[in-house]
């Protein structure tokens, strides 16, 4: 029950690769509003660190895409640079998220799920502070709650 913190967080890197190849992406990470937890693949070259930027830039911003969708509140696309990947982004009661950069998200959503709540297991188990949604109600009072979303290419525009 009590697993040490070196213990997760090679659980979670370990995950976040299995994630990155199911979605056969060409980068991972997971990420709180402050910084990036966890990346797949570990060593990042020029095109993955400017993803690791975006999220280091707009983590707080990306956690709250879900909700913002799910309010119908407006917010600013930011992913708006980004034409040659699709994005799966999942975001665990509002605190901690995983983003993945895939050919094909859609199918990474379709074909994650248990991979995805052994990773949210671990996540939780890792920071204590990521229990609790941002009312304050922890696991004692229900599941954590888990949001994903597909971030499609943008649609090509049509030769005028």
């Amino acid at each position: 029950m009590f697993e040490s913190e070196a213990k997760l967080r090679r659980d979670v890197a370990e995950m976040l690769e299995a994630l990155r190849e199911l979605g056969e992406g060409r980068y991972a990470a997971v990420f709180d509003a402050r910084v990036v937890v966890a990346e797949s693949p570990a060593e990042t070259k020029e095109g993955e660190w400017v993803l690791r930027q975006l999220i280091q830039d707009r983590g707080a911003a990306l956690l709250r895409v879900p909700a913002a969708l799910h309010g119908g509140e407006e917010m600013a696309d930011l992913f708006e640079a980004w034409t040659a990947d699709e994005f799966w982004l999942a975001v665990v009661n509002g605190k901690v998220g995983v983003l993945v950069a895939c050919a094909d998200a859609a199918k990474l959503d379709a074909e994650s799920g248990r991979l995805v709540r052994a990773l949210v297991d671990r996540l939780l188990r890792l920071d204590p502070a990521w229990r609790y949604d941002q009312k304050g109600r922890g696991l004692f009072l229900g599941s954590p709650r888990l949001d994903s979303v597909v971030i499609p290419r943008p649609a090509a525009e049509p030769d005028a």
